[in-house]
């Protein structure tokens, strides 16, 4: 059954990226260039006016340059949800997303499977990092209810399987998902607005799954020169980590332990705990992984 879906994306200074991913969009099944609302948050390359050249139909909004993630994409939803036109389906993607073929059809046909169409659902795909097939992001599980924040990335099994949270590289959330959640909450500047997305919808009872296959491939953030990078001293991380907690991953992460986490005292935990894991040298796989 062919699926309505406003495709929102948000960029900055990545014009060949950008490109490449609505070209890959153009091949999928359910694409249509008009349903595309494209956040261009103050780029200096000419991004925005590349794609209302390689896509006239497409809905290019002007960000004010100091969005970040958080905020343009959700500039590019309320900006969908304004058009006045109905959709089936709001699929968040990532333009540094390379999709499979069929990627598209994959996401809506494990929606419909798993919720009739129509009901609230949300599907997030998984991917891999280029050359290796290694998972990097997608939908994630949490193994113990006593750690909320402590989550599992899982690989797909061919089948639709259940998450209790997101990454927002590429996820599908319904009409009625939506019209229960709203958008992603303006607290967070950049990132965990996402995960955050996946705790609400949880806490409301709508049914999050991983589609049942990699859906694209998408390269890990990089930890080289960050208070994550093994092959530094324990003394170079742990400034790198005191210069990292002025910045603004840092002020999500505390909204969302504030938000996710618990009281005051597991809020100071984890606080401490990124200090203590450079003084013991155990490392963080979870954030090195996703």
């Amino acid at each position: 059954m062919t699926a309505e879906i406003a495709i929102l994306l948000t960029c900055h200074n990545r014009k060949a990226l950008t490109l490449r991913c609505l070209d890959q969009l153009m091949a999928q099944e359910h694409f249509r260039p008009e349903n595309v609302f494209l956040v261009d948050d103050g780029s200096t390359d000419g991004t925005g006016d590349a794609v209302r050249q390689f896509l006239p139909a497409a809905n290019v909004i002007q960000g004010s340059g100091n969005l970040f993630w958080n905020g343009g994409m959700r500039l590019a939803w309320d900006s969908a949800k304004a058009s006045g036109r109905q959709f089936d389906f709001y699929l968040w993607l990532n333009d540094d997303v390379e999709l499979e073929a069929g990627a598209l059809a994959q996401l809506v046909t494990d929606a419909d499977r798993m919720v009739p169409r129509g009901g609230a659902v949300i599907v997030s795909g998984a991917t891999f990092e280029p050359g290796t097939g290694v998972l990097t992001y997608g939908g994630h599980q949490c193994k113990n209810p006593a750690r909320p924040l402590r989550l599992q990335p899982i690989a797909p099994t061919g089948e639709p399987a259940p998450i209790d949270s997101v990454s927002g590289n590429i996820v599908l959330v319904s009409r009625a998902a939506e019209e229960r959640l709203g958008n992603m909450l303006a607290d967070f500047e950049h990132i965990y607005g996402d995960l955050d997305y996946g705790y609400r919808a949880r806490k409301a009872g709508i049914p999050m799954y991983l589609a049942g296959r990699m859906l694209g491939a998408c390269a890990a953030n990089s930890t080289e020169r960050s208070s994550l990078d093994p092959s530094l001293s324990r003394w170079q991380r742990v400034r790198l980590l005191h210069k990292e907690r002025r910045k603004v991953h840092h002020r999500d992460w505390m909204r969302f332990v504030r938000l996710h986490g618990g009281g005051p005292v597991q809020q100071l935990a984890y606080w401490l705990a990124p200090y203590l894991r450079i003084i013991v040298d155990r490392p963080n796989r979870h954030a090195q992984t996703v």
